[in-house]
């Protein structure tokens, strides 16, 4: 829509987490509104999710949550006044829980109220803010507590949003003064409820508060105004400037003068503005008289309100005296929100109860379409964007119900005995467009879900006279004797859960109440050992009853429990219980997630597949033999680019912390790659780039914490500086300043600390312990380290002839003949490459081709005997792909050549685009970045079958879906699936094999990361973790 609500047809793309995961291109709407749906896939991430419109070059956001949660049964609210007279002993506060469907909790409230103190008055260490502590009934949402202040507060205090005042003291005059002038000012003082204050001494100082020097002693009059003249002559002036603009060089300033003459006419001028333009202006002739020695007059003009000017409006005046001044002010009105469409929504009848019918009443302009929405008032309660600003509570709460009135609910005509089984609990009821016909309403049948809760309804409509937006309607849904299931998101399978079921009696009269779980051979259950299952239960009470349940499958487990009010002769709180006519059995199914016990273990197969034509390959999924029973699952995605994965999954290559300089350089690096590709490519756009110079900006700040003074950089930020870090510091940030800025003196300092680290020979010696065993890859040596330190110079274009560079070169040419490890073969090529030496190049990759690892279309190189081969394979051939690449020009031989390495290095991909570890990581997303830019085009496109018994799944890939995450989930495993390629473009395949698994002790780590599950329904104070580092207790 435009600034006056009208619509406009519009483009519509989806990005989750900042990663495209779904989009419509080239899409308009008929009637203004524009309805699309996406399902989420149930591996996808936690976290903020966000979706993008497009129109034209024009972009609107909005961003959503998806997360694992339990929707909460009611909601607490702590009332209480903003603003506190400092004589009152006594103020109350109101705390009220509420059920979603309206009835109240009672319980015990445990309310602090705290005192905050200054920070610039009074030092934190010796004056902690005081508190007040209560513990009150709370019942009936009625319940106040009365609480006490023991001392004496001088000052304004802010305590949970209430204000206590001593009295309201108001300057009727300017801010601001012009020195050498003398002004007529007035003071107003009030008490609490503003009423004026006669008769009382006030003091008119000047200066600060510690220094402040004593003016006048005033007294007010009647009305609690004292009135006083100030000369500023004498007044100490600051500094501060205000720049104003006057001819012939007179000072202008804004401030009510005050005038010796008695009448005078001033032109003033007016101008109305609201949003962002000037709907009405005018000026106006004022007559200014003069009374008990200050100046006034009046202007007034007319303005016609409508719903063109809300939300508010500002009003500017500024007045040209007789003595050139100008004196001039504005201020902000606010509109009712109003709007030309007018739209009302209501549902007929107002309650209801589970499973009947109803009807959504909606009015609006003629000719409207409206977009309705429906949702559990519990999923506003759980969400804490939408808190209206009271200071939220824990609160145990202990449930006993109060009397309430059920004939506005259910009429108990006499009938046959009916159960109804409840088993549609959603979260959001109403979706959907609805269509306004010539008469300005329609009626919208609908089915009243099962839950026992309120519905929040909204609805928006759009018409040729605009947008127009209902007041929110609200369905109770309740029955008098219900059943409520209290189930946590997920339990893992095998564990003892403790299965309570809350029987609620809202009738008038007692019941004798039978609860009863179904049976299932998913699930064991054992009673309680002190539970008994039948009951009394009166007018307005609750009862819990509970059972040991143990399940024994995975996936979505239904339970279903019912509770009868049964016929019996037993006497209940001296009342014979009775037996409801309709409603007696309530029956609840509701679902819950069994997950896995074990830990999960991805495996990923991954193809570049580049058909000249057609093109297949076939992958065998099979179990691991200790798998657990039942958890496997797998994906296939398509991407049609060799970087699409890693694009996707900028912040999220690998799954690491990054609390320290190593692990916070391994994120950084990778995004400097991707957008060198992109940019090299011209597919960089402006929401790619905002994300990953983001990514860049937070990881550069992050890295200042582990910089020595020195220039170096250490893991820690404390202990030894580390040569290879330092070396991985100044490459990263020489590369990223293009992006983002990043200080110069920086880089230079850490450049500076590196060469004071060489030794005679050239060579660069090595410092300091990595914490991390596979983020320094093979460079463990001094060879190795001149070298990355060398190629690092190079790739900032630093010159060969540069002394540092030279010398390094020559150091690393007098050992080349005694390498004899793969990895500093691979490494010394690429740094000779990028010297531009074509003889000892050559002299380099004839070592490798000697010890080169070929199959088939796949090649690749390996470090024999070392812990981490596969992670070092990867950067060994990472490095003799990027040697191949950096030549000057390169033939149609190279470039099959190093598709043979990029064809085995996709192989190595983890799901989420990254590799084993982290240098690999690196090195690797350069290397493959540096290819898909030498053979990036731009025309082709593909299609992409994967298929198994009773399975199958395509995929399109062209110029404008290239980018595309997109993915599917295979219904068969184990089993084998074929992969067909037809096409001219390039194409990533990976396909994503979970299971969990049982898994054994490594011999030796430096580093220790604890994947602690926690029973169902907790969660961990993570507070404690931050007090058990810095006490040594673990």
């Amino acid at each position: 829509m435009d600034k006056n609500f009208s619509s406009l047809d519009q483009q519509v793309w989806h990005d989750s987490n900042g990663n495209r995961i779904g989009q419509w291109t080239n899409v308009s709407s008929t009637r203004w509104i524009l309805q699309r749906s996406y399902e989420l896939n149930p591996e996808g991430r936690q976290g903020m999710y966000k979706l993008k419109a497009y129109i034209g070059d024009r972009m609107i956001s909005h961003d959503f949550e998806v997360k694992k949660y339990v929707l909460p049964k009611f909601e607490v609210t702590v009332t209480a006044p903003k603003r506190v007279s400092i004589d009152d002993e006594l103020m109350a506060v109101e705390v009220c829980g509420k059920y979603t469907y309206g009835q109240p909790v009672s319980g015990k409230s445990w309310v602090k109220m705290c005192r905050d103190i200054l920070s610039y008055s009074y030092r934190q260490d010796k004056h902690s803010p005081r508190c007040v502590n209560e513990t009150t009934e709370v019942c009936q949402c009625s319940t106040k507590s009365d609480v006490k202040f023991i001392s004496c507060i001088q000052i304004i205090k802010t305590l949970l949003g209430i204000v206590f005042v001593l009295s309201l003291t108001a300057l009727i005059c300017t801010e601001s003064f012009i020195s050498s002038k003398s002004y007529f000012q007035q003071i107003k003082l009030s008490n609490f409820k503003g009423a004026p204050i006669q008769n009382k001494v006030v003091y008119l100082l000047e200066g600060e508060t510690w220094s402040s020097k004593l003016l006048l002693n005033l007294t007010t009059d009647s009305d609690g105004l004292a009135s006083f003249s100030l000369n500023t002559s004498t007044f100490q002036h600051h500094g501060y400037k205000t720049p104003f603009y006057s001819t012939d060089r007179k000072t202008v300033h804004i401030s009510w003068l005050h005038w010796s003459v008695c009448h005078q006419s001033v032109i003033c001028l007016f101008q109305v503005l609201s949003r962002g333009v000037i709907v009405h202006h005018g000026y106006e002739k004022v007559e200014v008289k003069s009374s008990n020695g200050a100046a006034s007059g009046t202007v007034s003009f007319k303005l016609s309100v409508g719903a063109d000017l809300a939300p508010a409006v500002q009003i500017l005046t500024y007045c040209v005296l007789p003595s050139e001044n100008v004196i001039a002010r504005s201020n902000k009105f606010d509109i009712k929100k109003c709007f030309k469409n007018k739209v009302s929504l209501q549902f007929s009848p107002a309650k209801a109860v589970p499973g009947e019918k109803n009807t959504l009443q909606l009015s609006a302009q003629p000719g409207s379409l409206c977009g309705l929405s429906a949702v559990d008032q519990s999923i506003l309660t759980l969400d804490t964007c939408s808190d209206s600003g009271i200071t939220s509570y824990r609160v145990i709460f202990c449930v006993v119900m109060s009397e309430y009135d059920t004939e506005n609910y259910m009429d108990y005509e006499e009938s046959s005995i009916e159960v109804t089984v409840r088993t549609v609990f959603p979260e959001t009821w109403i979706w959907q467009l609805a269509a306004v016909g010539d008469s300005g309403s329609a009626q919208v049948p609908v089915t009243v879900p099962d839950t026992i809760t309120s519905w929040d309804t909204e609805a928006f409509c759009l018409s040729f006279k605009g947008l127009g937006l209902a007041p929110p309607a609200k369905l109770t849904v309740f029955q008098p004797f219900f059943l409520e299931l209290s189930l946590p998101y997920s339990i893992i399978r095998g564990e003892i859960f403790e299965l309570k079921a809350t029987v609620f009696n809202y009738l008038s009269k007692c019941i004798m109440v039978k609860v009863t779980p179904a049976p299932s051979t998913d699930y064991t259950l054992k009673a309680s050992s002190d539970d008994q299952y039948s009951s009394c239960l009166c007018a307005n009470g609750r009862k819990t009853f509970k059972w040991i349940l143990t399940p024994s499958v995975l996936g979505v487990l239904n339970f279903t429990v019912s509770a009868e009010a049964e016929s019996s002769q037993t006497v209940c709180d001296n009342e014979i219980v009775s037996v409801p006519e309709r409603g007696r059995i309530d029956t609840v199914t509701q679902s819950l997630l069994v997950q896995a016990e074990g830990t999960e273990k991805t495996k990923t197969y991954s193809w570049l597949l580049c058909p000249k034509g057609f093109l297949s390959e076939e992958v065998e999924l099979t179990l691991p033999k200790d798998v657990i029973e039942g958890s496997a699952r797998s994906s296939v995605s398509v991407i049609g680019d060799i970087l699409g994965r890693a694009l996707t999954n900028l912040h999220g290559l690998l799954q690491m912390p990054y609390g320290c300089g190593e692990q916070n350089m391994a994120i950084l690096s990778p995004n400097i790659y991707i957008l060198q590709y992109l940019e090299n490519t011209e597919q960089l756009t402006s929401a790619i780039r905002e994300r990953a110079t983001g990514f860049l900006k937070s990881g550069y700040q992050r890295q200042l914490n582990y910089r020595h003074t020195s220039g170096a950089y250490s893991t820690f930020g404390h202990g030894d500086e580390n040569t290879w870090l330092t070396a991985f510091v100044l490459r990263s940030f020489g590369k990223a300043q293009k992006y983002i800025f990043i200080d110069p003196q920086i880089i230079q300092s850490a450049k500076e600390w590196l060469i004071s680290r060489r030794d005679s020979d050239g060579c660069f010696i090595q410092q300091g312990r990595l914490f991390n065993n596979r983020m320094k890859g093979g460079v463990n040596d001094n060879v190795t380290m001149t070298a990355y330190i060398t190629a690092s110079l190079l790739e900032l274009e630093t010159p060969v002839t540069d002394p540092v560079v030279s010398k390094g070169l020559s150091c690393l040419k007098s050992v080349i003949k005694d390498v004899k490890n793969t990895y500093s073969t691979a490494l010394l090529a690429y740094t000779f490459s990028l010297a531009k030496d074509t003889d000892t190049r050559q002299q380099l990759f004839k070592k490798l081709e000697d010890v080169a690892i070929s199959d088939g279309s796949h090649l690749h190189w390996s470090q024999s005997g070392s812990v981490d081969s596969d992670s070092l394979a990867v950067e060994i051939s990472s490095y003799v792909l990027l040697a191949v690449l950096t030549a000057d020009s390169l033939t149609s031989a190279d470039l099959g050549f190093a598709n043979r390495i990029v064809s085995w290095l996709v192989k190595q991909q983890n799901a989420y685009g990254g590799f084993s570890s982290t240098q690999d990581t690196v090195v690797a997303l350069q290397a493959l970045s540096l290819y898909a830019t030498k053979v990036f085009s731009s025309d082709d496109s593909s299609t992409v079958t994967v298929q198994s018994v009773g399975d199958t799944h395509h995929f399109d890939l062209n110029q404008d879906n290239k980018l595309l995450h997109q993915e599917k989930q295979l219904q068969n495993v184990p089993a084998k699936y074929s992969i067909e390629v037809k096409g001219s473009t390039c194409v990533s395949v990976p396909v994503n094999f979970l299971c969990l698994r049982y898994g054994g002790p490594q011999e030796t780590t430096n580093m220790l990361i604890v994947d602690i599950k926690i029973l169902s329904g907790f969660t961990a104070d993570t507070s404690m973790v931050c007090l058990g580092v810095y006490s040594n207790v673990y």
